[in-house]
């Protein structure tokens, strides 16, 4: 880890970060990120895939429909800003930052360098949650999970998501020393996939 880190250092000429970097980078693979029922470490990942690309083929897509079903099953259906009314139809593309499996059970993580406070305390559960609301991050999660239950309903012959889907991490890197590791953690009801797979496919019976 550190050659790499000076190999890239020494590409951009910031020789003098190799070492705050290298402790920083070492933090984050080694700290345990808690998630609803167990922690992981990112240094004992075996599988995972960097940079996933998915497409997800929408036919008449609403999306006010869409952001009340995220709405619903996130944050406690607390409000939040409101998209645009618009329909799409075509394709959605999208990277997921990673995409790990941990006990059987896979989960897609982003990371985000957003600036909460000076100091730990600052990265709250509260202040997290919040900062997720604002941007509305938690529709970005809630559409990563779904490609993700997608993909596995592909895969895995006896998929089933309340089993095999543990949730989204995202990761605020530099609340990574706080008590909460700086991870919000969330995993939307099986109810919210279900939801998703009609309003993809175009159909609003039923969705609400």
């Amino acid at each position: 880890l550190r050659q790499l880190i000076t190999q890239r250092c020494a590409a951009m000429r910031w020789d003098n970060w190799v070492e705050p970097l290298f402790d920083w980078v070492h933090l984050l693979l080694t700290t345990p990120l808690p998630t609803d029922s167990t922690s992981i470490r990112l240094d004992t990942v075996t599988t995972a895939r960097a940079e996933m690309e998915f497409w997800i083929e929408t036919r008449q897509l609403d999306l006010q429909a869409l952001d009340q079903a995220v709405t619903q099953h996130t944050l406690g259906a607390r409000p939040r800003p409101a998209l645009a009314p618009d329909t799409l139809q075509g394709m959605l593309k999208g990277f997921m930052d990673l995409v790990l499996e941990h006990e059987g059970r896979y989960y897609v993580a982003d990371y985000k360098s957003n600036w909460l406070g000076a100091d730990d305390g600052a990265y709250t559960a509260a202040s997290m949650e919040e900062s997720i609301r604002a941007n509305r991050y938690d529709l970005q999660y809630v559409l990563y999970l779904f490609a993700l239950h997608r993909l596995l309903g592909t895969r895995l012959p006896d998929y089933d998501y309340d089993r095999h889907v543990g949730g989204a991490l995202y990761l605020f890197l530099r609340g990574i020393s706080a008590p909460t590791a700086g991870v919000h953690f969330d995993r939307p009801p099986k109810a919210l996939m279900l939801k998703l797979d009609r309003l993809f496919a175009g159909h609003m019976r039923d969705v609400t």
